[in-house]
């Protein structure tokens, strides 16, 4: 079994080296064949790969049933032989094929010397007997069972392979799938839902179900590594078709190589959104870890000029300092402490349309200029991009593995009226804790009943309690000071103000002060995070009292 689990890997890797060739040569066709007929060729092509690389993992499923088997039955059969060829070696005893062990027969004696002992001779040797006996049938028991357990095992494998020969597209799909790719029915938009109905999948109707729909990783609900599997093999075809100058898509090659240029980098990030087509900018989405098995995940929304081609890499990095501090500052908790242990799981989030253009100051304004400081002065932006953005807050829950995660919103500039208008949207999961900096207002609607005469935003309305709202304004942050979204949340009530200047924090570090407007994410001269970046990773990571209060 095991030297036959050892054939069937090798031949498998030989398989999947000849798909992955397919696939290049298919690529490679791609570079001077185009049109209808091109575009169904990679498509029919990608179909393939997926089909065989799920065969694949069904042979290595075969294999894996192989080598635990045979390895347990082998320790099985080892334990017998030593019974049989160590222990009851020159003992005289015999054993039938079920197990039964036969004790030698003392001799009878002519003479009366040993008369008198014969007896407990034969019952000690008797008694042996029954010992060997008990261990070796057990064993053969266990053997039994195991051969049992393996065959069971290795049938069923055989069959998912049966079905492949049967259906060589791919393993049958059942029919409430089938009805969603016939377009009868439609995945749930739910994520709560969408992800109770995936854990039912089976990867070849996930495939199915890729291949209907080559955004599927975009869903939100769907688990982390999913998302990243599909998002990837999506990336990869957009970025061959880009190169090969689809018009869909080849003015978004930039966008695409910052994606895979992040992703290189940071071996375990994940693709969580990646999408060229529903807005006029590349979105993406991309977690420092995986958030679904993390105690600690935050959200990180941008604003003002950010692009994926030209700010994702930043943004990840940044996102990158935050973990490695808020993980450090866990670690440093008192044995015992339930969050020692813990993990934290930033997520670089540009999942809409964002405002570009020099917009500061306004006298600056010309005709290159005016679209982009019409766009940051209009909340349009924001409010397309808020549903966007709570859907995303609810698959992160929806996916994570276990429901007291600590989920934190963090929103910069323009990013944080998407996020503050993100939190207010009915019928969504709250976020544990908010976190604003850089914000020129929130969008918050006043308060119905007040004093008369007297307005005061309300921020309940936020649906985050007080003493988990937080927010930094740095001295000189000129977009802090536009007046288009409301007041800025440093001067509102219900907020924790944190500080942004010079600070000596709890590890003894002397860290820079954040005051214009790009400062607070970003590393200090002194190598190492701001007083703002303190901030973000503590209260990220579920440690508010160690965060620098004004």
């Amino acid at each position: 079994m095991l030297d036959f689990a050892a054939d069937l890997v090798t031949q498998n890797d030989s398989f999947v080296a000849k798909v992955d060739q397919m696939e290049r040569s298919v690529d490679n066709a791609m570079n001077q064949w185009k049109g209808a007929g091109a575009a169904a060729a990679s498509e029919k092509a990608m179909a393939h790969k997926l089909h065989g690389n799920h065969l694949a993992t069904t042979i290595v499923d075969v294999a894996d049933k192989y080598n635990i088997y045979g390895a347990s039955l082998g320790d099985t059969r080892t334990s017998l032989l030593k019974i049989l060829d160590v222990e009851m070696k020159d003992s005289g005893m015999t054993v039938d094929d079920d197990g039964t062990v036969h004790a030698p027969q003392v001799p009878a004696d002519s003479g009366q010397r040993y008369s008198a002992t014969k007896p407990l001779t034969q019952q000690m040797l008797d008694g042996q007997a029954s010992g060997y006996e008990s261990r070796i049938k057990n064993l053969l028991t266990q053997f039994g069972d195991g051969e049992t357990a393996a065959a069971k095992a290795i049938t069923a494998d055989l069959q998912t392979l049966g079905d492949y020969e049967k259906k060589p597209d791919g393993a049958p799909i059942r029919s409430n799938v089938q009805d969603i790719l016939d377009g009868k029915t439609s995945l749930p938009t739910d994520p709560k839902q969408l992800h109770d109905l995936w854990g039912t999948l089976t990867p070849a109707e996930k495939d199915a179900l890729y291949e209907k729909d080559q955004y599927l990783g975009n869903r939100d609900g769907l688990p982390a590594v999913d998302r990243d599997h599909y998002n990837r093999e999506k990336l990869d075809d957009e970025i061959t078709r880009a190169q090969n100058g689809d018009p869909a898509v080849k003015d978004k090659l930039a966008d695409l190589k910052a994606i895979q240029a992040t992703l290189d980098k940071n071996p375990d990030a994940m693709l969580m959104l990646m999408d060229t087509q529903s807005g006029k900018m590349t979105h993406a989405a991309v977690a420092v870890g995986n958030p679904d098995t993390a105690a600690n995940v935050s959200v990180h929304a941008p604003g003002l000029n950010t692009t994926v081609k030209d700010s994702l890499k930043g943004m990840v990095d940044e996102a990158a300092n935050v973990k490695a501090l808020a993980q450090d500052r866990l670690s440093k908790l008192p044995d015992g402490d339930s969050k020692k242990d813990q993990k934290e799981v930033p997520i670089a989030w540009i999942g809409s349309d964002l405002p570009q253009g020099n917009v500061w100051p306004p006298s600056k304004w010309d005709s290159s200029t005016l679209g982009g400081a019409v766009d940051v002065v209009d909340d349009k932006m924001a409010k397309d991009g808020a549903p966007k953005l709570a859907s995303f807050y609810d698959g992160v829950r929806a996916s994570h593995e276990d429901s007291s995660m600590h989920l934190t919103a963090v929103g910069h500039s323009y990013g944080s009226l998407m996020t503050g208008l993100a939190v207010q949207q009915d019928g969504h999961q709250a976020v544990d804790d908010l976190l604003v900096y850089g914000s020129p207002g929130l969008d918050l609607p006043d308060k119905k009943t007040w004093h008369p005469g007297v307005t005061l935003p309300d921020v309940e309305n936020l649906h985050v309690p007080d003493g988990h709202r937080f927010e930094m304004t740095g001295s000189d942050d000129a977009v802090a000071k536009l007046p288009a979204f409301g007041e800025n949340p440093k001067t509102l009530p219900g907020f924790t103000h944190l500080e942004t200047g010079p600070h000596t924090t709890l590890d003894g570090v002397n860290r820079d002060g954040a005051y214009g407007h790009p400062d607070y994410p970003r590393n200090g001269d002194n190598g190492q995070l701001r007083t703002s970046g303190w901030n973000i990773a503590t209260i990220v990571a579920g440690l508010p009292t160690e965060a620098v209060q004004k």
